[in-house]
């Protein structure tokens, strides 16, 4: 066990309605180095919030007065507590308590009892964000020029499942705007030229001049005119692809395949809620915890504060709600996030796992959730858009 020398400034609220699990982690944390500021419940630690900040809060998801979930949205939406990680303590194989963490916008969790060095690997890895603060996420960065909610709530939110951290822009000007902000950590753009053309190709055309090598891509919504699909290849050197001749799927592939040629995706655009506890591990090295959020027929997406690295094989335990036994499966590491401050760009923290082999139960439950009929054809007929 490691004190980095910063550890003595780092202020971790417990708040836990039993005084033995607070004592348990108070002491945890003072091996760790950091001071534990106890407390026995949600309106303690509100209050406390708003004398100071802390560097995390670790929260119980059962307690008497105010649960868990409840006290995490109220400190996620205080102004001195959006910023500050919230990892919840629930019941050791309970997917449901879990999924209330994830919905109140929890960072992580850990299971009771908390383990030392389960919590030592959580700390670390807040640490670690704080350290990379001041720089640009680690990955493949893109500008995505929103036409409308398709490109955010569906379009964004795939990319960033494959690994891609977005930077979103409201319209040209916006993009304009933060293209000359962040443009050298920038990897590609995606524009959407249906909702303003001429301002959509003019902004396309101080991109392409700007970053002549990096990806351009451009797309609509609509029908355009034969002069817009002209000078959209001439920007872009391909054609410009229109959502109503493509499924979500096989305009997720084609964009991917231009921002970055030869990835093998995960196929996030037919991912599903699946939520599941999952312990991970390398070949001899310690259990973490996540939990999945989503499956796609090939991958598992997971949350945790302590992906693995990227390319790594890991032995998985996933355990399903009802389920007693976890299921098994063996996967490697496709993309992984660390836990990076708020910034302009998004991403999830944690890792999308490229799934191998599994086991007699956790396939069936993917032959009963997770739905193989969409496909992802990267080349074919048109299909219409079900978006």
């Amino acid at each position: 066990m490691t004190v980095p020398p910063s550890a003595a400034r780092d202020t971790v609220f417990v708040v836990d309605d039993s005084r033995t699990a607070r004592e348990v982690v108070r002491l945890h944390l003072a091996r760790l180095g950091c001071e534990a500021v106890a407390m026995d419940g949600g309106e303690a630690c509100l209050a406390e919030l708003a004398r100071r900040a802390p560097s995390l809060i670790l929260l119980d998801l059962r307690m008497e007065r105010m649960q868990g979930d409840e006290v995490c949205r109220l400190v996620k939406a205080h102004p001195a507590g959006r910023n500050v990680p919230v990892i919840m303590f629930t019941s050791a194989g309970e997917p449901h308590e879990v999924m209330h963490c994830w919905r109140a916008g929890a960072d992580d969790f850990l299971p009771k009892p908390v383990a030392l060095e389960a919590l030592e690997a959580k700390l670390a890895a807040v640490r670690a964000a704080r350290e990379r603060a001041q720089g640009a996420p680690r990955g493949r960065r893109v500008l995505l020029v929103e036409g409308g909610r398709f490109l955010h709530t569906f379009l964004g939110g795939a990319l960033e499942q494959e690994g891609l951290h977005v930077l979103y822009a409201r319209d040209a000007e916006d993009a304009a705007r933060l293209a000359a902000l962040h443009g050298s950590q920038l990897d590609g753009f995606v524009v959407d030229v249906s909702r303003a053309p001429r301002e959509a190709l003019a902004l396309a055309s101080r991109l392409r001049e700007v970053h002549a090598r990096k990806p351009l891509v451009l797309l609509s919504r609509a029908e355009e005119s034969a002069d817009v699909l002209a000078r959209a290849q001439a920007l872009a050197g391909a054609p410009l692809l229109e959502k109503r001749h493509l499924g979500a799927d096989e305009l997720l592939g084609r964009v991917l395949g231009r921002l970055v040629p030869g990835l093998v995706p995960l196929r996030a655009a037919e991912r599903v809620p699946f939520f599941t506890v999952v312990e991970f591990a390398t070949a001899g090295g310690a259990a973490m915890s996540g939990f999945s959020h989503d499956a796609s027929p090939e991958a598992l997406f997971v949350r945790t504060l302590t992906p693995a690295r990227e390319g790594a094989r890991l032995s998985l335990k996933v355990l399903l709600a009802g389920q007693r036994t976890p299921c098994t499966a063996e996967a490697t590491v496709a993309w992984a996030n660390a836990p990076h401050p708020q910034g302009p760009f998004r991403a999830p923290a944690g890792m999308g796992l490229r799934l191998e082999r599994m086991d007699a139960s956790l396939t069936q439950q993917f032959v009963r959730f997770v739905p193989r009929t969409l496909g992802f054809p990267l080349t074919g007929s048109p299909r219409a858009s079900g978006f």
